[in-house]
């Protein structure tokens, strides 16, 4: 029996990856993530 994947499991499961790839990238690439914090914090008005 195949279970036939939906596209709302493919958005979330592309979702997930995403925000795990940015857990990570903030280990190796922490320079980045700080510039990307400053640019979450402007759009957000602060």
């Amino acid at each position: 029996m195949s279970q036939k994947f939906s596209l709302w499991q493919w958005v979330f499961y592309g979702f997930t990856l995403f925000i795990l790839l940015l857990i990570f990238s903030a280990y190796f690439a922490p320079d980045m993530m700080v510039a990307l914090t400053n640019q979450v914090w402007a759009m957000c008005g602060w």
